[in-house]
């Protein structure tokens, strides 16, 4: 009798919703497990330990505060979305505590916030780094396909989704492995670099870890196809890219690009440039940078961009006054930053 009567009040119930044209659907979602986000803003800490990349007066451990702080605001604006952060102060919180932390409100992702530099202060441009194995591997990567397309179109160069194992043959990065150990997918997040003069007019641009931080929402949005009532924001239907899943886990390249050959086809006299073919190859990654010496070697550019859908290209190099023997050599990097150099070629027909 009991099975009667709530049967015949959920009849009531749908057709008055028919009637009154009463929108059901939001009390469906509305009974919808929640996605659980925590971001992590990277190190933190005072006095000398973990501050993360230090240079030309920032600070990665306060950079990554406020893109997470930023962040977080953004992506509460859409529905049926929890978010939490690993650290609210300038505290150090170990590596293991932020995965426990997530594990702790059952996350469905942990999105780790940094910021770049390296050691020869070459590089430049945004890359994001999750596990290599497995469907960590494909969230991740998933995840790191959309939110690379967005950095892109804020200015930041591409460098792409990459992995990267330890010598226990387990994720190198700490953050990346304590999360895979409790079964949550995690990427990294390195938004710019702080030592390189390409990425430092953006970072130095009004509102900019701001606008990280809701461009780091808004790619969690797409990943997760959430809508929001209150802006109107509607990603449910956003078309994520599959990536497939590994079918053994994925180290970064050890090895140089395949090739890198430079022809000079053609000098300038008068205006002092010469027209130089470059081609090049890497059968594992993609080649992203190059650079070019025109005194055989001794010195070289800075890193410049390169088109990736492309073997061969060419560019002008302007020959300084004053060289009296001129020798072309190229280098080609590939994403995890190895590069193979040219032969020397001589420029035609160059006088001093």
């Amino acid at each position: 009798m009991k099975n009667c009567i709530v049967s015949f009040c959920l009849i009531f119930v749908l057709i008055l919703g028919i009637a009154f044209n009463i929108d059901t659907v939001d009390v469906q979602a509305s009974n919808e497990k929640p996605v659980v986000v925590v971001i992590d803003p990277g190190h933190g800490g005072t006095g000398e330990r973990n501050l993360g990349a230090q240079y030309n007066g920032f600070s990665e451990k306060e950079l990554t505060m406020q893109v997470a702080t930023a962040m977080k605001a953004e992506l509460e604006k859409y529905d049926n979305v929890t978010v939490y952060l690993t650290r609210t102060t300038d505290t150090i919180v170990s590596l293991e505590q932020r995965a426990i932390f997530a594990q702790s409100v059952n996350a469905d992702f942990m999105f780790s916030i940094h910021f770049n530099a390296s050691l020869e202060h070459d590089f430049y441009g945004s890359e994001i780094w999750t596990s290599g194995f497995g469907n960590y591997y494909k969230k991740g990567a998933e995840f790191g396909q959309i939110i690379s397309d967005d950095l892109e179109s804020l200015g930041l160069y591409k460098k792409g989704v990459k992995t990267k194992l330890g010598q226990s043959g387990k994720d190198y990065y700490g953050i990346i492995r304590q999360s895979v150990a409790r079964e949550i997918p995690c990427v990294i997040i390195e938004h710019a670099y702080l030592d390189h003069i390409y990425d430092l007019p953006l970072l130095r641009s009004a509102n900019f870890m701001q606008t990280l931080g809701i461009t780091d929402a808004t790619a969690v949005a797409k990943y997760f196809h959430l809508s929001s009532k209150s802006t109107g924001a509607d990603f449910s239907t956003f078309n994520v890219k599959s990536v497939s899943e590994p079918k053994s886990p994925l180290s970064k390249d050890l090895t140089e690009p395949d090739y890198c050959k430079a022809q000079v086809l053609s000098f300038d006299a008068t205006s002092r440039n010469a027209l130089v073919q470059m081609s090049t190859k890497d059968s594992q990654s993609p080649v992203i940078y190059f650079s070019y010496s025109y005194d055989g070697g001794n010195t070289f550019s800075l890193l410049q961009m390169w088109d990736r859908t492309k073997e061969t290209q060419s560019f002008n190099i302007l020959i300084p006054k004053g060289i009296t023997n001129p020798q072309i050599v190229c280098r080609a990097y590939n994403n995890y930053e190895l590069y193979t150099q040219s032969e020397p070629v001589n420029v035609p027909e160059y006088s001093n």
